[in-house]
């Protein structure tokens, strides 16, 4: 069995849920950076921009995690298309030249931001996109390239908005959609086992305050372990702006 490719894994997401992916895979990390391997992985370093990058990424591999993008909410659209939706059509247009048979594509809860009011919990990951930000909206455009990635092909297709992953809980507007470092590599790998076709699912742990239906990911075979309200005692304020997802609508982000 070939390798499953992580785009971007040596970033923030990726450090975290390669471990888990370990023990059932075989990976290919792909990073512009580039960095250390573990036993069981080999490294790309290479801009998967650049023509034909993407191509020698994906050449048989079983398996794609696609977790390369700029994170930045408060960053403009031109940015964000760049980096999340010029590159997320790159890599998919690979995997299929590559015939790759399962994709799981990073978006977030920044997606469907504008749902994250008191009235609308817990949030349905079938409702109709609302992104609260431009990096929102990008994620919305990866989601529909999923989608039509999946009807053109018919590979698996996976797309999970993530919550908060690899932050520290330190600010009480996280709790509600925390994902943690094991629950998010336990994810993943249950994302790897779906089906053929298009799904998304919100990707938080178990928490208390259930600002997210997890429903659908549980059917997946996630089983997170991990809930955020024990921090609940000692998370704070908000300390810098980040978009509209963390207020009211008609107020400046804060």
């Amino acid at each position: 069995m070939g390798p499953v490719v992580i785009t971007g894994g040596f970033g923030r997401v990726g450090r975290l849920v390669r471990p888990a992916l370990l023990e059932a895979h075989p990976l290919r990390i792909v990073d512009r950076a580039g960095g250390p391997a573990r036993p069981g992985e080999e490294v790309l370093a290479g801009d998967l921009h650049r023509p034909g990058v993407a191509e020698e990424a994906l050449a048989g591999a079983s398996g794609l995690v696609h977790l390369a993008a700029d994170p930045r909410t408060t960053a403009g659209w031109e940015e964000v298309y760049h980096a999340n939706v010029a590159l997320t059509r790159r890599v998919l247009d690979a995997a299929a030249a590559c015939g790759v048979p399962r994709v799981v594509l990073a978006s977030s809860v920044h997606a469907m931001g504008e749902y994250n009011r008191p009235e609308h919990r817990p949030v349905d990951p079938a409702w109709e996109p609302r992104p609260c930000c431009a990096y929102g909206l990008s994620k919305v455009v990866v989601e529909a390239l999923g989608r039509l990635h999946a009807e053109l092909t018919g590979a698996s297709v996976v797309g999970l908005r993530l919550g908060a992953t690899g932050y520290d809980l330190d600010e009480a507007r996280y709790l509600g959609m925390w994902l943690s470092d094991r629950d998010a590599g336990a994810l993943v790998l249950a994302a790897l086992t779906a089906g053929p076709g298009w799904s998304v699912h919100f990707g938080t742990s178990a928490n208390t305050r259930r600002h997210w239906d997890i429903t659908s990911a549980r059917k997946l075979g996630y089983a997170p372990r991990d809930d955020s309200e024990p921090y609940a005692a000692t998370a704070g304020p908000p300390t810098v702006p980040v978009c509209r997802m963390f207020t009211g609508r008609d107020t400046p982000s804060g």
